[in-house]
Protein backbone atom coordinates (compact mmCIF):
# COMPACT_ATOMS: atom_id res chain seq x y z
CA UNK A 1 0.00 0.00 0.00
CA UNK A 2 1.21 3.49 -1.04
CA UNK A 3 0.66 6.54 1.32
CA UNK A 4 -1.99 7.79 -0.77
CA UNK A 5 -3.30 11.09 0.33
CA UNK A 6 -7.13 11.26 0.83
CA UNK A 7 -9.28 12.77 -2.05
CA UNK A 8 -8.75 12.91 -5.78
CA UNK A 9 -5.65 15.09 -5.76
CA UNK A 10 -1.87 13.79 -4.96
CA UNK A 11 -1.84 10.41 -7.52
CA UNK A 12 0.05 10.01 -10.74
CA UNK A 13 -0.97 9.22 -13.88
CA UNK A 14 -1.26 5.59 -15.41
CA UNK A 15 -1.18 5.68 -19.18
CA UNK A 16 -3.59 3.72 -20.55
CA UNK A 17 -12.52 -11.51 -3.26
CA UNK A 18 -13.85 -19.95 7.34
CA UNK A 19 -15.23 -19.53 3.49
CA UNK A 20 -16.66 -23.50 3.86
CA UNK A 21 -18.55 -22.57 6.77
CA UNK A 22 -19.95 -19.49 5.63
CA UNK A 23 -19.76 -17.95 9.09
CA UNK A 24 -21.88 -14.81 9.54
CA UNK A 25 -23.24 -14.93 6.63
CA UNK A 26 -26.55 -15.19 5.51
CA UNK A 27 -28.03 -18.50 4.13
CA UNK A 28 -28.27 -18.91 0.40
CA UNK A 29 -31.82 -19.48 -0.05
CA UNK A 30 -34.77 -18.67 2.11
CA UNK A 31 -32.75 -15.79 3.76
CA UNK A 32 -34.42 -12.66 5.63
CA UNK A 33 -33.85 -9.68 7.39
CA UNK A 34 -35.31 -7.15 9.36
CA UNK A 35 -34.88 -3.32 8.81
CA UNK A 36 -36.35 -2.43 12.75
CA UNK A 37 -39.41 -3.41 14.84
CA UNK A 38 -41.86 -1.68 12.91
CA UNK A 39 -40.99 -2.90 9.15
CA UNK A 40 -42.36 -6.34 8.09
CA UNK A 41 -39.64 -9.37 7.34
CA UNK A 42 -39.13 -9.99 3.81
CA UNK A 43 -36.84 -12.51 1.61
CA UNK A 44 -35.35 -11.43 -1.10
CA UNK A 45 -32.84 -14.36 -1.73
CA UNK A 46 -32.30 -16.79 -4.58
CA UNK A 47 -34.30 -19.33 -4.33
CA UNK A 48 -36.47 -17.69 -1.76
CA UNK A 49 -40.77 -18.87 -3.21
CA UNK A 50 -41.52 -14.81 -2.94
CA UNK A 51 -39.45 -11.58 -2.86
CA UNK A 52 -40.63 -8.30 -0.85
CA UNK A 53 -43.70 -9.24 0.81
CA UNK A 54 -45.58 -6.12 -0.08
CA UNK A 55 -44.49 -5.54 -3.83
CA UNK A 56 -43.63 -8.91 -4.74
CA UNK A 57 -40.17 -8.07 -6.42
CA UNK A 58 -37.08 -9.12 -5.54
CA UNK A 59 -34.61 -5.69 -5.94
CA UNK A 60 -31.62 -7.78 -7.31
CA UNK A 61 -33.46 -9.48 -10.21
CA UNK A 62 -31.79 -6.72 -12.41
CA UNK A 63 -28.64 -8.82 -11.80
CA UNK A 64 -29.28 -11.32 -14.68
CA UNK A 65 -28.88 -8.59 -17.04
CA UNK A 66 -25.49 -8.27 -15.67
CA UNK A 67 -22.01 -10.05 -15.63
CA UNK A 68 -20.58 -9.89 -12.61
CA UNK A 69 -16.71 -9.80 -12.43
CA UNK A 70 -15.34 -10.02 -8.85
CA UNK A 71 -11.49 -8.15 -7.94
CA UNK A 72 -9.76 -9.39 -5.25
CA UNK A 73 -7.04 -7.32 -3.64
CA UNK A 74 -4.24 -9.74 -2.93
CA UNK A 75 -1.30 -7.51 -2.04
CA UNK A 76 0.53 -7.61 1.01
CA UNK A 77 -1.66 -5.13 3.18
CA UNK A 78 -4.35 -7.75 2.77
CA UNK A 79 -2.88 -10.18 5.32
CA UNK A 80 -4.15 -11.12 7.92
CA UNK A 81 -7.59 -10.54 9.23
CA UNK A 82 -8.05 -8.25 6.22
CA UNK A 83 -7.64 -11.34 4.54
CA UNK A 84 -9.78 -13.24 6.66
CA UNK A 85 -12.84 -10.70 5.50
CA UNK A 86 -12.21 -10.68 1.96
CA UNK A 87 -12.63 -14.52 2.64
CA UNK A 88 -16.04 -13.89 4.02
CA UNK A 89 -17.16 -11.10 1.87
CA UNK A 90 -16.30 -12.96 -1.42
CA UNK A 91 -17.86 -16.13 -0.53
CA UNK A 92 -21.01 -14.05 0.29
CA UNK A 93 -21.09 -11.65 -2.61
CA UNK A 94 -19.94 -14.63 -5.06
CA UNK A 95 -22.12 -17.60 -3.69
CA UNK A 96 -25.28 -14.89 -4.51
CA UNK A 97 -24.22 -13.33 -7.68
CA UNK A 98 -23.92 -16.35 -9.07
CA UNK A 99 -27.80 -17.07 -8.73
CA UNK A 100 -28.34 -14.54 -11.07
CA UNK A 101 -25.68 -14.63 -13.18
CA UNK A 102 -26.57 -17.42 -16.07
CA UNK A 103 -23.05 -17.94 -17.08
CA UNK A 104 -21.27 -17.62 -13.72
CA UNK A 105 -19.46 -14.72 -12.53
CA UNK A 106 -15.67 -14.22 -13.18
CA UNK A 107 -12.79 -13.47 -10.51
CA UNK A 108 -9.62 -11.90 -10.66
CA UNK A 109 -6.62 -10.71 -8.21
CA UNK A 110 -5.04 -7.92 -8.39
CA UNK A 111 -1.33 -9.68 -8.49
CA UNK A 112 -1.98 -13.83 -8.66
CA UNK A 113 -2.32 -14.14 -12.22
CA UNK A 114 -5.10 -16.91 -11.57
CA UNK A 115 -8.51 -16.32 -13.28
CA UNK A 116 -11.63 -18.25 -13.12
CA UNK A 117 -14.64 -17.71 -15.14
CA UNK A 118 -17.61 -18.67 -14.99
CA UNK A 119 -18.00 -19.72 -11.47
CA UNK A 120 -21.17 -21.01 -9.90
CA UNK A 121 -19.58 -23.49 -7.00
CA UNK A 122 -19.02 -22.05 -3.60
CA UNK A 123 -16.43 -24.97 -3.37
CA UNK A 124 -14.43 -23.97 -6.73
CA UNK A 125 -14.53 -20.27 -5.47
CA UNK A 126 -13.28 -21.56 -1.77
CA UNK A 127 -10.26 -23.53 -3.15
CA UNK A 128 -9.35 -20.30 -5.59
CA UNK A 129 -8.73 -18.25 -2.55
CA UNK A 130 -7.41 -20.84 -0.83
CA UNK A 131 -4.65 -21.21 -3.51
CA UNK A 132 -4.00 -17.55 -3.45
CA UNK A 133 -1.73 -15.85 -1.02
CA UNK A 134 -1.84 -11.86 -0.17
CA UNK A 135 1.52 -10.38 -1.36
CA UNK A 136 2.89 -7.00 -3.32
CA UNK A 137 1.24 -4.04 -4.60
CA UNK A 138 -2.31 -2.89 -5.07
CA UNK A 139 -2.42 -2.20 -8.89
CA UNK A 140 -6.22 -1.44 -8.67
CA UNK A 141 -5.79 1.15 -11.84
CA UNK A 142 -3.87 -1.49 -13.69
CA UNK A 143 -6.57 -4.25 -13.02
CA UNK A 144 -9.33 -2.01 -14.12
CA UNK A 145 -7.18 -1.12 -17.60
CA UNK A 146 -7.34 -4.19 -18.36
CA UNK A 147 -10.70 -5.62 -17.62
CA UNK A 148 -12.36 -2.46 -18.74
CA UNK A 149 -10.23 -1.36 -21.82
CA UNK A 150 -11.49 -4.83 -23.58
CA UNK A 151 -14.64 -4.65 -22.11
CA UNK A 152 -14.84 -1.42 -23.96
CA UNK A 153 -13.38 -2.15 -26.92
CA UNK A 154 -16.13 -5.42 -27.29
CA UNK A 155 -18.81 -2.89 -27.05
CA UNK A 156 -17.29 -0.15 -29.59
CA UNK A 157 -16.41 -3.08 -32.37
CA UNK A 158 -20.30 -4.32 -31.82
CA UNK A 159 -21.67 -0.29 -32.52
CA UNK A 160 -19.44 -0.50 -35.46
CA UNK A 161 -20.76 -3.87 -36.79
CA UNK A 162 -24.22 -2.31 -35.70
CA UNK A 163 -24.29 0.88 -37.93
CA UNK A 164 -23.10 -1.81 -40.63
CA UNK A 165 -26.23 -3.65 -40.07
CA UNK A 166 -25.76 -5.84 -37.38
CA UNK A 167 -28.59 -5.33 -35.44
CA UNK A 168 -27.90 -7.96 -32.84
CA UNK A 169 -24.52 -7.09 -32.19
CA UNK A 170 -24.96 -4.80 -29.32
CA UNK A 171 -27.53 -6.85 -27.76
CA UNK A 172 -25.07 -10.14 -27.23
CA UNK A 173 -22.93 -7.86 -24.45
CA UNK A 174 -24.26 -7.56 -21.32
CA UNK A 175 -23.65 -4.54 -18.99
CA UNK A 176 -21.34 -5.37 -16.84
CA UNK A 177 -20.78 -4.77 -12.79
CA UNK A 178 -17.31 -4.82 -11.23
CA UNK A 179 -16.86 -5.64 -7.74
CA UNK A 180 -14.16 -4.58 -6.32
CA UNK A 181 -13.22 -6.18 -2.55
CA UNK A 182 -9.90 -4.22 -1.47
CA UNK A 183 -8.42 -2.01 1.74
CA UNK A 184 -8.64 0.76 -0.07
CA UNK A 185 -5.77 2.48 -0.91
CA UNK A 186 -4.47 1.72 -4.70
CA UNK A 187 -0.62 1.92 -5.20
CA UNK A 188 -1.30 3.55 -8.81
CA UNK A 189 -3.92 5.80 -10.33
CA UNK A 190 -7.21 4.16 -10.61
CA UNK A 191 -9.02 7.49 -11.07
CA UNK A 192 -7.48 8.25 -14.98
CA UNK A 193 -8.64 4.85 -15.11
CA UNK A 194 -12.30 5.50 -14.34
CA UNK A 195 -12.49 8.66 -16.03
CA UNK A 196 -11.16 7.79 -19.65
CA UNK A 197 -13.41 4.52 -19.65
CA UNK A 198 -16.50 6.83 -18.71
CA UNK A 199 -15.71 9.49 -21.33
CA UNK A 200 -15.21 6.41 -23.91
CA UNK A 201 -18.71 5.37 -22.69
CA UNK A 202 -20.09 8.74 -22.96
CA UNK A 203 -18.79 9.04 -26.29
CA UNK A 204 -19.58 6.20 -27.68
CA UNK A 205 -23.60 7.23 -25.71
CA UNK A 206 -24.12 3.67 -24.31
CA UNK A 207 -26.50 3.56 -21.38
CA UNK A 208 -25.77 5.14 -18.38
CA UNK A 209 -26.08 1.67 -16.61
CA UNK A 210 -23.79 -0.17 -19.08
CA UNK A 211 -20.29 -0.22 -16.54
CA UNK A 212 -20.83 -0.20 -12.74
CA UNK A 213 -17.79 -0.68 -10.50
CA UNK A 214 -18.75 -1.22 -6.78
CA UNK A 215 -15.46 -0.58 -4.00
CA UNK A 216 -16.21 -2.72 -0.91
CA UNK A 217 -13.82 -1.67 1.69
CA UNK A 218 -12.36 -4.55 4.11
CA UNK A 219 -10.38 -2.82 7.26
CA UNK A 220 -11.06 0.50 8.85
CA UNK A 221 -8.14 2.78 7.80
CA UNK A 222 -9.44 5.96 7.79
CA UNK A 223 -7.12 7.05 5.29
CA UNK A 224 -8.13 4.63 2.41
CA UNK A 225 -11.83 5.26 3.61
CA UNK A 226 -12.03 9.17 2.40
CA UNK A 227 -10.01 8.27 -0.54
CA UNK A 228 -12.78 5.93 -1.54
CA UNK A 229 -15.75 7.61 -0.85
CA UNK A 230 -13.95 10.68 -2.54
CA UNK A 231 -13.75 8.06 -5.60
CA UNK A 232 -17.43 7.81 -4.82
CA UNK A 233 -18.78 11.34 -4.31
CA UNK A 234 -16.52 13.66 -6.06
CA UNK A 235 -14.96 11.54 -9.16
CA UNK A 236 -18.39 12.16 -11.92
CA UNK A 237 -18.62 15.80 -10.92
CA UNK A 238 -14.80 16.99 -10.99
CA UNK A 239 -14.63 15.14 -14.27
CA UNK A 240 -17.85 15.95 -15.54
CA UNK A 241 -18.45 12.32 -16.84
CA UNK A 242 -21.16 9.75 -15.28
CA UNK A 243 -21.28 8.58 -12.14
CA UNK A 244 -20.26 4.65 -12.16
CA UNK A 245 -18.68 4.46 -8.98
CA UNK A 246 -19.80 3.00 -5.42
CA UNK A 247 -18.04 2.63 -2.35
CA UNK A 248 -19.25 0.60 0.86
CA UNK A 249 -17.31 -0.40 3.66
CA UNK A 250 -17.60 -3.87 4.68
CA UNK A 251 -15.42 -4.75 8.60
CA UNK A 252 -16.32 -6.78 11.45
CA UNK A 253 -20.09 -6.57 10.16
CA UNK A 254 -22.60 -9.45 9.24
CA UNK A 255 -22.67 -9.66 5.46
CA UNK A 256 -26.60 -8.81 5.63
CA UNK A 257 -29.09 -8.83 2.86
CA UNK A 258 -29.59 -5.54 3.02
CA UNK A 259 -25.56 -5.33 2.72
CA UNK A 260 -25.50 -7.69 -0.12
CA UNK A 261 -28.53 -5.19 -2.10
CA UNK A 262 -25.84 -2.41 -1.73
CA UNK A 263 -23.10 -4.16 -2.58
CA UNK A 264 -24.53 -5.72 -5.26
CA UNK A 265 -26.43 -3.27 -6.88
CA UNK A 266 -24.41 0.27 -5.67
CA UNK A 267 -22.28 0.31 -8.67
CA UNK A 268 -25.00 -0.10 -11.46
CA UNK A 269 -28.42 1.53 -9.79
CA UNK A 270 -28.07 5.02 -8.40
CA UNK A 271 -30.89 5.23 -6.59
CA UNK A 272 -29.03 2.47 -4.45
CA UNK A 273 -25.81 4.30 -5.03
CA UNK A 274 -27.48 7.67 -3.57
CA UNK A 275 -30.14 6.31 -1.21
CA UNK A 276 -29.07 2.69 0.09
CA UNK A 277 -30.56 -0.31 -0.37
CA UNK A 278 -33.32 0.34 1.31
CA UNK A 279 -34.68 2.57 -1.84
CA UNK A 280 -35.28 -0.28 -3.37
CA UNK A 281 -36.31 -2.68 -0.94
CA UNK A 282 -40.19 -1.88 -0.03
CA UNK A 283 -40.85 -1.75 3.97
Amino acid sequence: MGNTPSGLGGMGHLNFTDVATHDGLPPLYGGSYVLGAKQKRRSIMPGSSKGSEDSGEDPLEMLRKYDTVIIVDDSGSMRGARWEEAAKALAGLARIAAQYDSDGIDIHFLNNPCTACGMKDAARVQELFQSVQPHGYTPIGERLLCLLDAYIKRLEHAKAQQTKGNSRALKSIKPINFLVITDGQPTDDPISVIVAAARRLDSGHFPLSQVGIQFVQVGDVQQATDYLKALDDELHETHKIRDIVDTTPYSNVPLTEELLVKVLLGGINRRVDNHGAQSVMAS
